[in-house]
């Protein structure tokens, strides 16, 4: 299993937990203190479902 995790934007977040995907922790950005980020365990599936969400997005344009 991989270890590494990945930071992730609110949009995406969402769209990665809506898909069963669950966050690891989230914190305030260090360079934005108004925007909070989502740390997930990175892994294939994960991003897989983050390329889904770009189509998704596309789709709504």
């Amino acid at each position: 299993m991989n270890n590494e995790t990945i930071v992730i934007t609110q949009s995406r977040a969402g769209w990665l937990m809506f898909n069963g995907f669950g966050k690891v922790t989230e914190r305030l950005d260090w360079k934005d203190r108004n925007r909070v980020i989502y740390i997930f365990n990175d892994s294939p599936k994960l991003r897989e479902t983050m390329s889904k969400y770009n189509q998704f997005k596309a789709n709504l344009l």
